[in-house]
């Protein structure tokens, strides 16, 4: 019933962010938010964070027009999380943050998000979010042209998707390290 395809739909908005099927992950995204029930309460914070983020990389490629609404309420949503669930949703609630900072041009900003999240994500032993985070660095850096630090991070997020046990992220960073040859 409901809740078996609410179960699909959440575990293909997870599988299309992680394998970058951004399209995918929209369609998926925007199907699952009007079944979640009050219930599935983490299940409906996941499925906000990964569309928020995968709406961000839509943004950023041109690709998606209502960006800036999906973003907030994802961050009103973390920030909800956060504060019942500090160890679970901060991270992500940071790099959300340090996102939308990287699209409004703020470097300090940015930054600080960045390394708040990866600081919180290994503190609660989250080393896929970890790997996230790190990656979503690299490419900041790579985007203000600072080769050095969006090297250094994506070497942190090849190491993370290592330990994770990712081949394809790991494969996927890697081709990012390559370019840099």
């Amino acid at each position: 019933g409901n809740k078996l395809r609410e179960s699909a739909l959440f575990h293909k908005v997870v599988q299309s962010f992680w394998v970058g099927h951004t399209q995918r992950c929209r369609y998926c995204s925007e199907k699952c938010a009007p079944i979640l029930g009050p219930l599935a309460q983490l299940t409906t914070y996941m499925a906000k964070f990964y569309h928020a983020l995968n709406t961000l990389d839509l943004v950023t490629k041109k690709l998606c027009a209502k960006g800036k609404e999906v973003v907030c309420t994802a961050i009103a949503a973390m920030k909800d999380a956060a504060a019942s669930s500090d160890w679970n949703f901060t991270n992500k609630l940071r790099l959300l943050e340090a996102e939308k900072q990287s699209m409004r041009q703020t470097h300090r900003k940015a930054i600080l998000m960045y390394e708040e999240s990866i600081e919180c994500a290994k503190k609660s032993g989250f080393i896929h979010e970890q790997g996230l985070a790190c990656e979503k660095a690299a490419f900041y850096f790579k985007r203000v042209k600072n080769n050095e630090k969006a090297k250094e991070y994506f070497n942190q997020a090849r190491e993370c998707y290592e330990e994770w046990g990712s081949l394809v992220k790991v494969g996927f960073i890697q081709k990012e390290l390559d370019r840099f040859n």
